[in-house]
């Protein structure tokens, strides 16, 4: 592995049951990995397709075919336009025309960095106990105030 890569699982948790790779370091607003490379803030999905799949041709982006946006697998990103992305977030319902992101539920956020089998596998991890919601928060790369309303189904209801 580079070293880049190294230092990149130093701040990450690969999650078995959807086979993301979390990144748990710095993210911006919209949840995506940010990691400081020569004193520039740079995309860690970014870097990660560089480093292990190969250049990122001028004018394309590094889509997540899993919605994940501090997910950083490289099986699980894509080369494509902006009109690509914007194509993939429209077909899968991620964007509602008129709506405002607070009023999207679950993955229909396109902020959201969960989706609906991660909240049924955090709920049942919890439900066995042994693991503490900061320690549910750490492992999934959330903040423990979105697993603890989660855990009361006041926010995720939608998830059986």
């Amino acid at each position: 592995m580079s070293e880049l890569i190294d230092r990149l699982w130093e701040s990450s948790q690969p999650v078995t049951e959807t086979g993301c790779w979390l990144w748990l370091g710095h993210t911006d607003r919209a949840g995506y990995g940010r990691i400081s490379v020569f004193g520039r803030a740079r995309f860690v999905h970014r870097l990660a397709y560089a480093d292990l799949v190969g250049e990122i041709p001028s004018g394309l982006v590094v889509m997540h075919k899993c919605d994940v946006p501090n997910c950083w697998n490289p099986s699980h990103l894509a080369l494509g336009t902006q009109l690509d992305n914007i194509k993939d977030r429209d077909s899968k319902g991620r964007a509602a025309k008129g709506a405002s992101h607070a009023r999207l539920k679950g993955v229909e956020n396109g902020k959201a960095k969960l989706t609906d089998a991660t909240v049924v596998v955090i709920r049942s991890e919890y439900a066995q106990g042994g693991i503490s919601q900061s320690g549910l928060a750490k492992k999934y790369g959330v903040h423990q105030g979105t697993i603890s309303p989660l855990l009361l189904r006041k926010t995720w209801r939608h998830v059986a």
